[in-house]
């Protein structure tokens, strides 16, 4: 057994749903975010009437939490109304510390998580129990909104619509605005009445601006984003106990036995990865797979180091870029590149030894 599948086997297989509010949460790399350390590019307006909106959001749940009749009184209105927030916008633009810092100044009880981990409670529980597990709530803030399938969206609209009407303050973040969501993965027209309700249960907040990582691949061919063989090599024997060194082939083999919902866990068990030998992706399921764990690991802040032969913006084929998750795959990249560039830039993020497969 590698140290790999020891890894894999060290992580739940489906977690306890009376631990699941417990861990939702806003993960490392966003829990200190906060409205005052947001900062607004003064050249879209936008990013600066989002925060103003969430902040009056967040004071408003606060005066509704100390008095109990307000509360319902907010409750049984918001159930005839049926809005949330949604803060559509490009990636980079900041969505993410906005929805975390809500989180933060939000009074409790509160949950945060990805729509993949909504997803896969609503899967474990089913709707009407997770929807009494989330009762209650001052504030469900959602990560990354997505629709995939006519599952997901189903799932999605039947939680929403039980949330709104309990009186649950939701919050999402998306890279897609509401009746445009799903396009592309499959027909709109035939769930035109379920897209239609779902974009009304939301006021939209766009939130306009550039990638705040200025990642512009094409822009920068030059650019050193991978660490040599050798160089790679000299880092991870110098990497910490927790650290793995792992073939990127390997890897995605890996990855492909786990469920995606664990990969927040299997990250959890690193302090470091160093990765050799990352090539194009050339199978959609993988590339996706992908994602999803690079997503982890930036959410985790976990120090990430590679080498490869191919540029950073030649890991996915341009027909991946292009295609119905092609909004996945640039956010896939900009992060790659901010994790690359924060971990050689601090060579003592990854002290003392490391396990190689």
């Amino acid at each position: 057994m590698t140290d790999l599948d020891r890894l894999i086997a060290t992580v739940p297989t489906t977690p306890r749903a009376d631990d699941l509010l417990a861990e939702f949460v806003p993960p490392a790399r966003f829990a200190e975010k906060r409205f005052d350390n947001y900062t607004p590019d003064p050249r879209h307006p936008t990013q600066q009437a989002a925060r103003e909106r969430l902040r009056a959001l967040a004071e408003a749940l606060h005066r509704r939490s100390s008095d109990p009749l307000r509360w319902v009184r907010s409750a049984l209105g918001r159930a005839r109304t049926g809005r949330g927030i949604y803060l559509d916008g490009g990636f980079g633009v900041g969505k993410t510390h906005l929805l975390a810092a809500l989180w933060n100044a939000a009074p409790s009880p509160k949950v945060y998580l990805s729509f993949d981990e909504l997803v896969y409670t609503l899967g474990l529980l089913g709707v009407e129990r997770a929807r009494r597990v989330f009762q209650g709530q001052r504030l469900v803030a959602v990560d990354e909104w997505e629709l995939d399938d006519p599952g997901n969206l189903k799932l999605a609209l039947a939680w929403l619509r039980g949330a709104l009407a309990d009186g649950v303050q939701v919050a999402v973040t998306s890279n897609t605005v509401p009746d445009e969501l799903g396009r592309g993965r499959f027909s709109q027209k035939s769930f035109a009445a379920e897209i239609e309700e779902l974009s009304a249960a939301f006021e939209t907040l766009r939130i306009e601006g550039e990638d705040y990582r200025h990642r512009h691949f094409e822009a920068d061919p030059g650019r050193e984003y991978f660490q040599t063989a050798a160089s790679l090599s000299r880092r991870a024997r110098a990497a910490g106990e927790r650290a793995l060194w792992v073939p990127f082939a390997d890897l995605l083999e890996g990855l492909g036995r786990v469920h995606p919902i664990r990969y927040a866990a299997l990250v959890e068990l690193l302090d470091g990865l160093l990765v050799e030998d990352v090539a194009p992706v050339a199978h959609l399921p993988d590339a996706l797979r992908w994602v999803h764990f690079v997503d982890k690991l930036y959410d985790a802040a976990i120090p990430f180091l590679a080498s490869s032969e191919v540029p950073l913006g030649g890991i996915f084929s341009a027909s991946f870029i292009t295609g119905s998750y092609g909004k996945k795959f640039s956010r896939c990249l900009s992060r790659m590149e901010e994790l690359l560039g924060e971990a050689d830039a601090s060579p003592e993020v990854l002290p003392g030894y490391v396990t190689q497969l």
